[in-house]
């Protein structure tokens, strides 16, 4: 093995539909030496990807960080995918009709580690995931290594609402929980079920990175040799220290009006209670993450719209 040419090798790994953790460290060291991931090294990696969606935990580790390092520094501003590259990556991860579980697992990457994806890829992860997780050989189920994903892609960075559950997210764990309620999910199901509903309804504003637009223009400004860096703080230090009273001010409103919008969003509103009625016990009856959720929610009750303790009134 050891005399054969590199791309003989190279054509070797996955034939068997697995790749294994040696064969990831032959990976490292004479394909992607340089660390840098070229086109080319990106084709050969998804077709490999085709070959073997099996493998050690080495691999799925290991053609994630390639890929997302590939999109994600190809050019600068680096952490952004912009809606070119994923128009690309689509293109790549739906060949086969669908992505496997190799290529959810990069996009998921993508979004924990990028400043800021496309507004629409955050939808299409989620339904790659449920199609992952419904189209199962043996039937839909939840594993562990899927709720681990799905909690993954709920709070990613760069998703769709950062560390927020939007109402598409929350309305995926239902859709997932309707179609799995009588499969053995594992028990970390139930506590991502009911932690990313009630995450939803009871959300407050986080960080937002900036465009990719202003992203551009600070690299710019950075770059820009003619700035007088100095000359900048000199007169902010000449304009004694009310200049720093006045940052002090500024900070404090800003703090003062995050803490309100903070307060505001965790009270329920009529339509998020409405939303709720529609979509739990919405087959006639309540299954057992359902009230899992219910139970959670009277812990809230003295917050809840009456709607909403009309609906746990009924469930008990």
């Amino acid at each position: 093995m050891t005399d054969q040419p590199l791309q003989t090798r190279i054509a070797a790994i996955g034939a068997d539909g697995f790749v294994s953790a040696d064969e990831v460290l032959f990976l490292r060291s004479k394909v992607f030496a340089n660390g840098v991931v070229e086109p080319a090294e990106l084709n050969a990696l998804f077709d490999l990807g085709d070959r073997a969606q099996n493998g050690d935990p080495e691999w799925f580790q290991f053609f994630a960080e390639a890929a997302a390092d590939f999109y994600l520094r190809e050019e600068e501003p680096h952490g952004y995918l912009t809606p070119e590259e994923f128009r690309s990556l689509k293109e790549k991860v739906l060949r086969n009709g669908h992505a496997n579980a190799l290529e959810i697992a990069l996009m998921v990457k993508l979004m924990e580690t990028a400043d800021e994806t496309p507004p629409e890829m955050a939808a299409f992860v989620g339904e790659q995931i449920k199609a992952m997780i419904l189209g199962k050989p043996e039937g839909p189920v939840v594993s562990k290594q899927d709720a681990v994903m799905i909690r993954r892609y709920l709070f990613a960075a760069g998703g769709d609402g950062n560390v927020a559950v939007t109402r598409r997210e929350a309305e995926l764990l239902f859709d997932i929980n309707d179609a799995t309620e009588n499969a053995r999910n594992n028990p970390a199901w139930t506590e991502l079920f009911v932690q990313g509903v009630v995450n939803h309804l009871m959300a407050h504003l986080g960080y937002k990175a900036p465009s990719r637009e202003e992203a551009f223009r600070r690299n710019a400004w950075a770059k820009d040799q003619s700035v007088n860096v100095g000359g900048f703080f000199k007169k902010m230090i000449a304009g004694g220290l009310s200049g720093f009273r006045a940052t002090q001010s500024v900070a404090s409103a800003h703090e003062e009006q995050r803490d309100a919008e903070i307060a505001h969003a965790e009270q329920l509103t009529k339509a998020e209670a409405d939303w709720l009625a529609t979509r739990i016990g919405k087959d006639g009856g309540f299954d057992v993450n359902e009230r899992r959720l219910i139970e959670r929610l009277r812990e809230l009750e003295k917050e809840l719209p009456e709607g909403l303790k009309a609906l746990i009134d009924r469930a008990a």
